[in-house]
Formats: C-alpha cells, sequence, structure tokens
C-alpha cells in the first residue's frame, strides 16, 4: 500500500528486507523490489532526489542504500565519471556527493542520487531498485528543489512497483471485407463446349516416276527363205571359183 508522507519533503523507508512476507506494510517491502518516489510540487520543475544520510555506508554489497533504475523518462543523472552538476548541489553543510555512499568497481556513486522534472501538472515519479546489495536497515528519501531549498515538497511512496518495460503498439490490420456472395444452387447450368477434332496429319505422297513409253521403231525384216538363197549362192560361187584356180 503506497504511503504519504509531507514531512520536509521526505519520506521515511522502512526496508524489512525479509525472503516471505504475505503482506506489505505501509513504507516497507521486500528485498528484491522496486518501488517508486513522486514529487508533487511546481510544474516542469526540477528536483534532487537522494537517500539522506547515507555517508556512512561503504557501498559494498550488503551495506548499499537502493540505486535509481537508469534510462527513466524526465530523470537525469550525473555521469559516473563527472561532471557533478546534480551531486554538487549543497543540502545543508555539503552536497548531495557528500551525502551518498562512495563508489565501488560494482556501483558509482552516481547510482544513489537524481534529479526529476516535473509535468505540467507538477508531478515527477522515479523509480528505484533493490537487490540482494540493499542493506537492511531504514532510509530516508529526501526531494529538494535546488533553486529554492527552502521549498516544501511533498512527496509520495509505492510500494512494491513494477519495472517498468516499453511496449509498442502494434497497428491493426486493416479490416477486409468480404463481397457478398450468392448462395450456390443445386444446379449449376453446364455450357457445352465445342470440341474441335484435331487434323489427322497426313503423311507426304511418294511421287511416282512417270513412265515414259518407248516408241518401238518396227525393223525390216528380210524373208528367211530369200536370205538363205543369197548365202548359199554366194558361198557356190566362192566355192567354184577356189576349184578353177586349182
Amino acid at each position: 500500500m503506497p504511503g504519504k508522507y509531507t514531512l520536509a519533503g521526505s519520506i521515511f523507508l522502512l526496508a524489512l528486507l525479509i525472503a516471505a512476507v504475505s503482506a506489505q506494510e505501509s513504507g516497507s517491502l521486500i528485498r528484491g523490489n522496486t518501488f517508486t518516489v513522486t514529487v508533487i510540487g511546481d510544474p516542469v520543475t526540477a528536483y534532487d532526489i537522494w537517500p539522506k544520510g547515507t555517508h556512512f555506508m561503504t557501498g559494498e554489497p550488503g551495506d548499499q542504500p537502493p540505486i535509481i533504475v537508469p534510462g527513466q523518462v524526465n530523470v537525469a543523472q550525473d555521469p559516473p565519471g563527472g561532471p557533478y552538476l546534480i551531486g554538487s548541489t549543497r543540502t545543508g553543510g555539503g552536497t548531495i556527493l557528500d551525502d551518498v555512499p562512495p563508489s565501488t568497481p560494482e556501483v558509482p556513486n552516481t547510482s544513489y542520487y537524481a534529479q526529476v522534472t516535473t509535468d505540467v501538472s507538477g508531478y515527477g515519479t522515479l523509480l528505484f531498485q533493490t537487490s540482494s546489495a540493499t542493506a537492511t536497515q531504514q532510509f530516508h528519501i529526501t526531494a529538494q528543489n535546488p533553486a529554492d531549498p527552502s521549498e516544501e515538497v511533498q512527496v509520495i511512496l509505492g510500494v512494491p512497483a513494477p519495472v517498468p518495460t516499453s511496449v509498442v503498439p502494434l497497428p491493426l490490420p486493416p479490416t477486409i471485407e468480404t463481397p457478398f456472395l450468392p448462395p450456390p444452387t443445386t444446379h449449376l447450368p453446364v455450357t457445352p463446349v465445342q470440341t474441335t477434332p484435331a487434323a489427322t496429319p497426313v503423311p507426304p505422297q511418294t511421287t511416282s516416276p512417270t513412265a515414259t513409253p518407248v516408241q518401238n521403231t518396227p525393223v525390216a525384216r528380210t524373208a528367211l527363205p530369200d536370205s538363205i538363197g543369197i548365202a548359199a549362192a554366194g558361198i557356190g560361187l566362192l566355192w567354184a571359183g577356189r576349184v578353177r584356180g586349182e
């Protein structure tokens, strides 16, 4: 349950860091949880916040105050190596850096304080984180206007608070209107398709050579008896001449 305090701009955080607690009392939390500190002041005004009076702590594991979650909106912190513009702010007898534990290799002292800027309504919230390194003791979280330390600031504690995560809204898909479709009919008209038979290829015809008629020239024929007679007569004359010559 959130506790509300207005004692000179401070809240009293009782860190009952017990492993098993069924109910959260006002101003108490379990080790490992987060909590918020909300400043209510002038609109768009910067306020310094730190755990007051923790300079006696070593900053080693088990002896640390809660640390501020880095990277928050409207929350500024000094770089670990300086310059310490926020930490050099005067608070009574010293500075904010003088009032927090020293740096260690694990945690720089700039993790214990920050500066939050209020919105147009005068509200500014930042998140603290506890862990196994957080000491089991009481912490006095203080808020102060560096431009006007005498300003009384209202501070609200929220216990516990989840670590915020960036959520990127995804665009919704456009609405797709389905066109009206007529209901299906039982008998659908079938349009016959005229099928043209494929032409059967005709094999090429083999050209037969044209027969040229042969003109038979009649040969003059001599009558066989006449030829034989002539030949016999010739042979006889030759034979007769030969006989006379002997």
